[in-house]
């Protein structure tokens, strides 16, 4: 589906291409078929009207679909710290595959996602976030990165 807008540009050549077709066309009425110009002067009305309808259908299909186009806010959170996880160099790609399949892993980061939006509460702490996971495991290293993350933002959040 068309991402851009069109410019204006585009609807003044649709009028004047259409005012073309219909001064031709008048033209032909006149001359051959006799018709007098009071006989074709509602011809003249369809240019503005065609691309007035040309313009308003673009405008009301626009906002159709910008409407649908919203801000996954969740998705913009996994994204800053899989950023953050690969700035660090730490994992392999069959790690990062692991963490994607573990189920207990990506309820927690579900979790996460929930302390970064509403704030910790009594079911939803970082610190059971931090304890959660042996030491010696992908998911213990990979909850640092979130817990990091979470950090950080709690005290942006506290100052502003």
């Amino acid at each position: 589906m068309r991402t851009t807008r069109k410019p204006f540009k585009f609807y003044f050549y649709i009028f004047i291409f259409s005012v073309v077709i219909v001064a031709g066309y008048s033209l032909y009425m006149i001359y051959s078929e006799g018709k007098s110009v009071s006989d074709v002067y509602n011809l003249w009305f369809m240019p503005p009207i065609f691309t007035g309808f040309y313009y308003g259908s673009d405008l009301l299909i626009d906002k159709f679909t910008n409407r649908k186009k919203k801000i996954n806010y969740e998705a913009n959170f996994l994204a800053e710290i899989s950023k953050k996880m690969n700035e660090g160099k730490v994992f392999l790609v069959e790690e990062f595959r692991r963490l994607q399949n573990n189920y207990k892993f990506q309820e927690d980061l579900k979790r996460a996602y929930q302390i970064y939006t509403n704030g910790e509460s009594e079911v939803f702490t970082i610190a059971k976030l931090e304890k959660k996971y042996r030491k010696d495991t992908v998911e213990f290293k990979a909850m640092k990165y979130v817990v990091e993350y979470l950090k950080e933002n709690q005290k942006n959040t506290e100052s502003n």
